[in-house]
């Protein structure tokens, strides 16, 4: 993977008025523990560690909530981020925890999962240019 190119901006990236990391996965875990040992595993072969992310539940709970407040309703009604940000937001609510690593070719991408399914995820989205891929 190329190193150092995913670093998570000091902004959060958007797009259409929400959270849109381009380039990025995120994962969700029943347990933080789950997405604690997918972090470790994913450093320990080769991640930079400003790269990948275990992501605050309340923070993720809040920002999923404003988001679909503010969400365009031609975005609503076209595309499939509602669906997306309200699973992110019942994750949270159920005490999910999320990890978000950079991963921006399909081979990032698979490998990535080869190491959440070791540990069983509940849900994972990629973050490309023009689409989300549930994978």
């Amino acid at each position: 993977m190329a190193k150092g190119q995913g670093r998570l901006e000091a902004s959060q990236p958007r797009k259409f008025g929400m959270f849109y990391p381009r380039g990025y996965v995120i994962v969700s875990f029943e347990d933080e523990s789950a997405a604690d040992r997918v972090r470790r595993s994913l450093i320990d072969g080769g991640y930079d560690e400003e790269d990948i992310h275990v992501m605050d539940t309340d923070m993720v709970l809040k920002g999923s909530s404003a988001d679909l407040k503010d969400l365009s309703p031609l975005i609503k009604a076209l595309g499939s981020e509602t669906e997306i940000m309200e699973g992110h937001r019942a994750g949270a609510a159920a005490g999910h925890t999320f990890l978000i690593a950079y991963a921006p070719s399909d081979l990032d991408a698979a490998r990535l999962m080869n190491v959440a399914r070791r540990e069983g995820y509940v849900r994972a989205h990629k973050y490309d240019r023009f689409s989300f891929t549930e994978l």
